[in-house]
């Protein structure tokens, strides 16, 4: 937890945040045709969140905030921001968090 609040000092780490919501927007967006629907209109399985954990392993903290903010710019492109948006950002961050643990 102290590697997340000192990575806040290093103006690189803080710029890939924005690199890795980039990507990840981007996947997610690019990859919606192709999502699995698990419940029809409720739960699909995106493709994109086969990065989430590869992000956060190689990209540390940073990768984990940014796969969250990804996650929240691609949901706002591909369906719209609503109360899941919140639970996804903050599962894709722990998802994120864990790979870097």
């Amino acid at each position: 937890m102290k590697a997340s609040i000192r990575m806040w000092r290093n103006t690189r780490m803080v710029v890939m945040i924005g690199v890795v919501a980039a990507i990840y927007a981007s996947a997610q967006v690019a990859l919606a045709p192709i999502s699995i629907p698990l419940i029809p209109g409720v739960l699909p399985f995106r493709i994109a969140d086969l990065l989430t954990m590869l992000l956060g392993i190689l990209c540390g903290p940073a990768g984990a905030l940014g796969v969250g903010a990804g996650n929240a710019i691609g949901d706002f492109f591909t369906g719209g921001l609503g109360v899941g948006s919140i639970f996804g950002f903050l599962a894709s961050v722990s998802v994120g968090f864990v790979g870097y643990t």
